[in-house]
């Protein structure tokens, strides 16, 4: 009875063996055909070496105009220009001959007008030399001939003291002319006080006869004399 069941227990021992390694070798087959199932992560390695800088993208669009920012303070004001007022000093130079021009224009205009006032006269270039057949002293001729636009006649040329004698040859009077030595004897002046350079002095002429001659007459045959101022004389105008 023993001997039995010592058997059966070898036997039964044999048989969990086999059947052990056949199920460890069908656990093996499984573990080659199921999925891989992963585990817990490990702890992070290293830091790897920097790699080479990569190639520039394209630029990106601009993107929205900023607010505008407050405006700034004033700068100093800078020295002054001189351009601009050598301009405007050249301009007022041009605007003061242009008045002159347009007032000598004007004048002339006027003495022509009033010019036609006397109906005999002698023209030498641009003046005319005129009467109207009146007398009166010096100091009366000057205001007579202001009046009219002109001044007593002053020849200051061969030409014009030439014209002048024509016109008291045909009244046959002789005429004061616009000059004298009032201010200083023997120095005679024009009216506009420039000093007189053309003259045509009769013979022993001026001689300032009686101290009174300050004046100065044109005869007939156009010869100058120092004569009184208030003596009447034909009084020729010069426009």
């Amino acid at each position: 009875m023993k001997f039995r069941c010592g058997f059966i227990y070898l036997l039964l021992g044999v048989a969990s063996s086999q059947t052990a390694r056949q199920d460890n070798c069908r656990c093996e087959q499984k573990a080659n055909a199921c999925p891989f199932i992963p585990g817990m992560a490990g702890l992070p390695g290293p830091t790897g070496q920097k790699g080479d800088q990569g190639l520039q993208g394209p630029p990106g669009k601009a993107g929205p105009a900023g607010i505008k920012g407050d405006q700034g303070p004033v700068g100093e004001r800078g020295p002054k220009g001189d351009h601009g007022a050598e301009e405007i000093r050249g301009l007022q130079h041009e605007v003061n001959i242009l008045k002159e021009q347009l007032e000598d224009l004007r004048n002339a205009v006027l003495r022509n007008q009033n010019a036609h006032l006397f109906p005999n006269g002698k023209s030498v270039l641009r003046k005319l030399f005129k009467t109207d057949g009146s007398q009166g002293s010096f100091e009366s001729s000057k205001a007579t001939c202001l009046q009219a636009g002109g001044q007593l006649a002053s020849p200051k040329t061969l030409a014009e003291n030439s014209a002048i004698q024509q016109i008291v040859a045909r009244h046959n009077k002789a005429a004061y002319l616009g000059m004298n030595d009032l201010q200083s004897e023997g120095t005679y002046k024009h009216l506009n006080g420039d000093e007189v350079i053309y003259t045509n002095w009769a013979t022993e002429e001026p001689n300032n006869a009686g101290g009174k001659e300050d004046c100065i007459e044109i005869y007939l045959d156009g010869k100058w004399n120092d004569r009184s101022c208030t003596e009447r004389r034909l009084i020729v105008c010069e426009f």
